[in-house]
């Protein structure tokens, strides 16, 4: 059982096939970028809404007192949305090292991941930004400034993550053998 899912794993290792002189080369299928929008202005775009809503949410957590003895409700989700940010500018980093033509295993490794990451961290940023909402009117409204500061990044992070999942489905690729 565990070998059949391993095999599964790693399955696009089968691509590969050594050459005369020892070295492995990829015989798999590609993906061309095959969008309206040019793949460099596309992929600038997500990088700005990505590398944004992943800095206003690391921002966020580093505001002093914002999240500071602060109610396990507001932080698990804070730290999801936190993993979940900085998961999907690493996936970014490797999209957009894949080049273009990219190799399958890439394009499904990172670019059909994206969309789930960003959706997901835009409403983890959501629903941290409703805990925090919900520990500040339990504390009657002290510290409003940092609490507010805190909730807008969180707002302005869901909507980064929003577009760009957003911008990543209008992304088209077409196979290649």
């Amino acid at each position: 059982m565990a070998d059949r899912e391993k095999k599964k794993k790693r399955a696009y290792l089968d691509d590969f096939e050594k050459d005369l002189n020892g070295n492995y080369r990829y015989r798999g299928a590609h993906y061309r970028y095959a969008g309206e929008i040019p793949r460099g202005k596309a992929l600038a775009r997500l990088w700005a809404l990505c590398g944004g809503g992943a800095a206003l949410t690391v921002a966020a957590g580093v505001l002093p007192g914002a999240t500071a003895r602060a109610p396990l409700y507001l932080e698990l989700p804070y730290m999801a949305a936190l993993v979940l940010a900085l998961y999907a500018v690493v996936v970014l980093v490797r999209t957009t090292r894949g080049g273009d033509p990219m190799r399958a295993y890439i394009h499904e490794q990172t670019v059909q991941k994206l969309p789930f990451l960003c959706v997901a961290s835009a409403v983890l940023c959501g629903v941290a930004a409703a805990g925090q909402e919900v520990a500040l009117f339990a504390n009657e409204g002290q510290l409003l400034g940092t609490h507010g500061v805190f909730i807008l990044f969180e707002i302005a992070a869901c909507a980064a993550f929003a577009a760009a999942a957003g911008i990543v489905k209008k992304m088209s690729w077409n196979r290649e053998e």
